[in-house]
């Protein structure tokens, strides 16, 4: 096939315009100042206590902990002051098991008065089926996704503290979008 013949066919102008056009545009927004991006918000961080946990533990497999077997969590939450707020919903599903180390997606729903705030991420556990196991980390750092009411379009993290008898302290970096 002759090049030469070819450059001027209809097609490879068309073609060749429309890549012309979209390197344009690609040009034009590279070339907005960093100024005009919008910068994130100050993020709000929240503090509250979990307690008087009420746990679930369904085995699906074998005996001890596989793959699907899931632990089902909920507690009441208080401010730092003991102040009653609100309470958090937790599933968390067993996906891997490597000796001693087990992997879990956890998903959490935080009903708070003014809405609620969904959590996602993932946790170790050495048994999810032994209902005294607790994460293997000591703090857990989970992302917030999202939520209804005040906290619609809500971003940030979460780390979540054990501490003894089932209750844990939830720090919350809250962006709002």
């Amino acid at each position: 096939m002759d090049t030469a013949r070819t450059s001027g066919s209809p097609r490879v102008i068309a073609a060749t315009i429309a890549a012309s056009a979209i390197m344009a545009a690609l040009a034009t927004s590279a070339a907005v100042p960093a100024q005009a991006a919008e910068k994130p918000a100050k993020p709000v961080v929240l503090t509250v206590m979990g307690g008087n946990a009420i746990v679930g533990i369904t085995d699906t497999g074998e005996k001890g902990p596989t793959p699907g077997d899931m632990r089902t969590l909920s507690l009441t939450l208080s401010t730092t002051k003991s102040v009653p707020l609100g309470h958090v919903d937790v599933v968390q599903i067993l996906t891997r098991q490597q000796g001693n180390i087990g992997t879990a997606v956890k998903t959490v729903e935080m009903t708070l008065p003014k809405g609620t705030i969904s959590i996602m991420g993932v946790v170790e556990f050495a048994d999810i089926t032994n209902p005294g196991s607790r994460p293997n980390d000591g703090t857990e750092h989970l992302a917030i996704v999202g939520g209804t009411g005040a906290y619609r379009g809500t971003t940030g993290e979460v780390d979540i503290t054990t501490l003894p008898e089932f209750t844990s302290r939830w720090t919350l970096t809250i962006y709002r979008n």
